[in-house]
């Protein structure tokens, strides 16, 4: 099949929107939840079988799988807990051995915020995946949940990807925002669509599109936070719940969080962290961390064995004070 040959995605209406897919496509979808990518993906899947393309699951996310297995669809569970090189090193190997013309569905990529905690790792395996995927002239689906990510990393996915989607959900309607097609042209591409039936029907009227203009100003209303990496997104919200009262719950909550980032995500290791460890002494830890990521283990050794003692060493002043 040669690169750029048409590839239907299921759905005549956004057929009609994009000219059609091509082949070496690498579709980018920003939703507001996984319900909304399956929309899609389901047609896709779809025709895809049904034109007896050989299709290939990604699955390594912790929301509800997107397809349910059949003997028709190959499914690679992942384990992105394995970190960034390994999980991306997996992935490549997969791709090369399923070899040219793969249709294929990956989870949500906001998903791996749960594993590595910062958004440039995320924008980094798309950057390199994506050209791949596209060396090897397939197709790919991909989703990324709103005001999930920093701007930096949107704007690499939508500089690397051939076509970025954004679907959202307007007065009980799904509504599609074509943002990048490449190569690509119709007169109404770039114009939001409204769905009716199988038809996805542009917005013409000045009246609808203030309507959804201003709707989506209030959805995509965020602050200057969103030009941070996740990672420090993360850390400034467990200062402002360090410096809040009767927080205790929230903290806790937090102290979990900023444990599987920090620390790994070993069981054992992470109650001693949690029985000993307060919020405050994981944030004081980030504070002398270059980069981001796991401290070693000999470090969480050294910390633990610290705090530790001066727990200790705390309880036996409360039981002898003199």
């Amino acid at each position: 099949m040669t690169q750029f040959a048409r590839v239907s995605t299921g759905m005549n209406g956004l057929d009609e929107i994009l000219n059609y897919l091509q082949m070496g496509d690498n579709v980018v979808l920003q939703v507001d939840d996984i319900e909304d990518y399956k929309k899609f993906v389901a047609p896709y899947v779809e025709a895809a079988l049904k034109n007896h393309h050989r299709l290939v699951y990604m699955r390594f996310a912790n929301h509800p799988p997107v397809l349910e297995p059949n003997n028709q669809i190959q499914v690679y569970n992942l384990n992105a807990n394995n970190g960034f090189e390994s999980f991306s090193t997996e992935v490549h190997n997969i791709i090369r051995e399923e070899g040219r013309d793969v249709f294929y569905v990956f989870d949500c990529l906001s998903d791996l915020l749960m594993a590595w905690a910062t958004d440039l790792m995320i924008g980094n395996f798309f950057v390199i995946t994506c050209p791949y995927l596209f060396e090897l002239n397939t197709v790919a689906y991909f989703a990324i949940l709103r005001s999930s990510h920093s701007f930096k990393t949107v704007a690499r996915i939508r500089e690397t990807t051939q076509v970025l989607l954004d679907v959202y959900s307007h007065n009980e309607q799904i509504c599609v925002h074509p943002l990048k097609a490449w190569k690509r042209y119709t007169p109404t591409m770039f114009l939001p669509h409204i769905m009716e039936g199988d038809k996805f029907v542009p917005i013409l009227s000045s009246a609808d599109t203030a309507s959804v203009l201003s709707y989506m100003v209030d959805k995509n209303t965020t602050s200057s936070v969103r030009n941070l990496d996740y990672w420090d997104r993360i850390f400034l919200q467990a200062n402002d719940i360090l410096e809040k009262p009767d927080t205790d719950k929230e903290k806790q909550e937090m102290v979990e969080t900023l444990s599987r980032v920090l620390i790994g995500r070993e069981k054992r290791m992470l109650s001693l962290v949690k029985e000993y460890f307060s919020l405050k002494d994981l944030v004081e830890i980030k504070k002398r961390l270059i980069g981001t990521g796991f401290i070693g283990g000999k470090s969480v050794g050294m910390l633990l064995a610290r705090n530790i003692l001066l727990q200790s060493y705390d309880s036996v002043l409360r039981e002898f004070p003199d």
